[in-house]
């Protein structure tokens, strides 16, 4: 959502580093450097990076050297630019304001979302009000693999999802099938059948499943919710379901998954009130926004001043004219040069 009409501007969207002694870190009272002659120490750098732009860090972390000759002679350079007074002169005095205004209205956006109160009774008729929203529901998994069309790569990241399980059977090599995608599909839809004629779940997943973590614990997947890493599909066909019911097979990268839903519940509002928090603040700000948005709305009274931007720009409108000399008094003429 665009609040206003803020530009991205690196120098001011800084974000403050959090402040960590990392092992083998370079202690602050080690002087590290000579720059224009005087001592730079470690701390110093540090401090002086803290506010710095997120691309200014990158810099530093690319080539430090570089960074801080550029952080010092930037520094030099403004109290040159102060010395001589260019900051009062036109039009940089205009363009020094307007940098304030926008980081100031940037500022003030952040403080009223941040800093909104967000009641107990707001959060529990919020939670009231959304409950379909915090379901969960504990689930047992069939995986049928199937030979993918083509080789995977990366890496399995810490939250396990469904993909991640395809993914790291795959390119580990716990997986040998050579099964085609229809024949996979062939298999999922008759142990579908199976199981919604009465067969045992947990039996065909000992004789079937090929997910060696969740087979050896019987099937068990973890929990599901909004919130879950699973992909929108997994989500939405696992949270549709009673207890006890199971999907059609869900295709994922390389498998095909029958998903039983063992437990379905309400998260509890403490495991929520963050994203609760989160979301009544941002519906505040929009809200807010809206208000000052109406405000300065303009009411338009020169159409033509709307209708052709670019004859509104500065200096579209020509040289300005002089008045007209009153009826008798001549025009002032520059006075001759001294002889």
């Amino acid at each position: 959502m665009k609040h206003l009409f803020i530009l991205v501007i690196v120098a001011l969207a800084c974000t403050p580093l959090v402040a960590q002694t990392l092992p083998g870190a370079v202690p602050d009272d080690t002087v590290v450097a000579n720059v224009d002659g005087k001592d730079v120490t470690a701390g110093e750098i540090r401090q002086s990076m803290a506010f710095m732009p997120n691309e200014f860090v990158q810099l530093f972390q690319q080539n430090p050297k570089y960074a801080v000759q550029q952080l010092f002679m930037l520094r030099y350079l403004a109290d040159e630019a102060e010395k001589a007074k260019l900051g009062e002169q036109s039009p940089l005095k205009e363009q020094l304001a307007f940098l304030r205004a926008n980081s100031m209205a940037s500022a003030m956006i952040s403080h009223e979302h941040n800093y909104y109160k967000v009641s107990n009774d707001e959060m529990k008729e919020f939670y009231d009000k959304n409950q379909a929203r915090y379901q969960q529901a504990k689930i047992k998994v069939i995986y049928i693999a199937f030979k993918p069309s083509a080789p995977l790569t990366g890496q399995v990241p810490s939250g396990k999802s469904l993909e991640d399980v395809a993914r790291a059977i795959s390119e580990g090599g716990s997986s040998q099938t050579q099964r085609t995608e229809a024949d996979a599909r062939k298999l999922a839809d008759d142990l579908v059948k199976q199981i919604r004629g009465g067969a045992d779940f947990t039996k065909l997943v000992a004789e079937y499943s090929e997910d060696p973590t969740s087979k050896a614990a019987g099937g068990d997947f973890g929990t599901v919710n909004i919130n879950s890493s699973y992909s929108p599909e997994v989500k939405k066909a696992v949270l549709a379901l009673k207890a006890g019911e199971i999907t059609e097979p869900l295709r994922q990268s390389n498998a095909f998954y029958i998903i039983r839903v063992e437990e379905k519940h309400i998260q509890p509002m403490g495991d929520v009130t963050t994203s609760i928090s989160e979301e009544i603040r941002g519906a505040h700000l929009n809200k807010w926004m809206a208000e000052v948005n109406k405000r300065f709305e303009p009411s338009v009274k020169s159409v033509e001043f709307f209708t052709q931007p670019k004859l509104a720009l500065p200096g579209a409108a020509g040289p300005t004219v002089p008045a007209p000399a009153k009826p008798g008094i001549a025009p002032t003429r520059p006075a001759p040069p001294a002889k």
